[in-house]
């Protein structure tokens, strides 16, 4: 602490400075003669006094008045708007003549007071409502941007719960693969384990990202079509031919992981029947195509989670 007072800081923005430019000129021409020219510089520099005065006033008492009519109906706000406008400029208006009447000397008849008050009461009015309409503006746009965030939260959740709902159906997949590998090739059971902790890492480390890059994801897809061709060998040929600037572009995160694993689950791979799958890029789309040999019982019980949830992943995302 040095001893010293920070000085006061006054701040005005474009929308106040030109409120009161447009009140002093007003209230010059209310107050000039427009035959002689001559202007009543008392009246106007009263008047003055008394608009700063006003706005000074409801910078204080509208946002009482706003935190406490927050939740009234419509009609009671304005009524509590009117009267605040209507008290004040009374009560300035008359400060103001009775100044007058002192300095002066003056008898003001009662008409006087009484039109008086009206100017006042307009003047007020005029000041508020500049004052609320910034408020209810600024209210808007905070509660536009929450609404936003809101949104943006919701989408998030929504897409992560989608995507969870991805792994388990992966996993149970994977171990039915294992389990049926186990016994007859225990040596190609251990290099399978080691290529679905490659898929489980990349699910762990990507589990917050929406997108990931075409390249990242083809890898995985690689080690999960490897597990699946220890298991079923010359009966399943697959083909990725996607160029390297193609590996770049962004798709949605497992996206090409259940597309894959949708051809294997739902296609018959035998000797009598092989089953190819082929990924490619076609203009702005990655393409997976797959010989269409379905095991009739389990693709009439298919649940179709796999392809209705990156339905579902991709509309969040675009």
């Amino acid at each position: 602490m040095n001893g010293r007072k920070t000085p006061m800081k006054f701040a005005i923005n474009r929308t106040d400075a030109i409120s009161w430019s447009i009140s002093a000129a007003l209230i010059l021409l209310l107050n000039t003669n427009l035959k002689t020219g001559e202007v009543n510089w008392t009246w106007t520099l009263l008047i003055f006094a008394s608009a700063l005065t006003i706005s000074r006033i409801q910078e204080y008492l509208m946002p009482l008045l706003m935190r406490r009519a927050a939740n009234w109906p419509v009609q009671r706000m304005l009524g509590a708007y009117v009267l605040v406008c209507v008290l004040v400029a009374t009560l300035i208006s008359t400060l103001v003549l009775i100044i007058i009447q002192l300095v002066k000397k003056e008898v003001f008849p009662a008409r006087v007071y009484v039109s008086s008050g009206l100017t006042y009461v307009l003047m007020t009015i005029a000041f508020t409502s500049v004052y609320v309409i910034q408020q209810l503006t600024d209210r808007w746009k905070k509660s536009l941007l929450q609404q936003e965030q809101l949104n943006q939260a919701l989408l998030r959740a929504e897409y992560d719960a989608l995507k969870n709902q991805v792994n388990p159906h992966f996993l149970f997949n994977s171990l039915n693969i294992l389990s049926a590998l186990i016994p007859e090739d225990p040596e190609n059971a251990v290099n399978l384990v080691e290529r679905l902790s490659k898929v489980f890492r990349y699910n762990l480390q990507n589990n917050d990202r929406v997108t990931v890059e075409l390249g990242t994801e083809l890898k995985i897809v690689e080690a999960y079509l490897f597990i699946h061709k220890m298991r079923f060998g010359e009966n399943l040929q697959y083909d990725l031919s996607i160029d390297k600037t193609d590996k770049t572009r962004s798709i949605v995160t497992q996206g090409l992981l259940t597309l894959v694993e949708n051809a294997l689950k739902h296609n018959e791979c035998s000797s009598e029947k092989p089953l190819t799958i082929s990924l490619f890029v076609d203009g702005d789309r990655v393409v997976v195509r797959n010989t269409f040999q379905p095991k009739n019982k389990q693709f009439l019980e298919s649940t179709g989670i796999g392809l209705s949830n990156l339905k579902s992943r991709y509309k969040l995302v675009t």
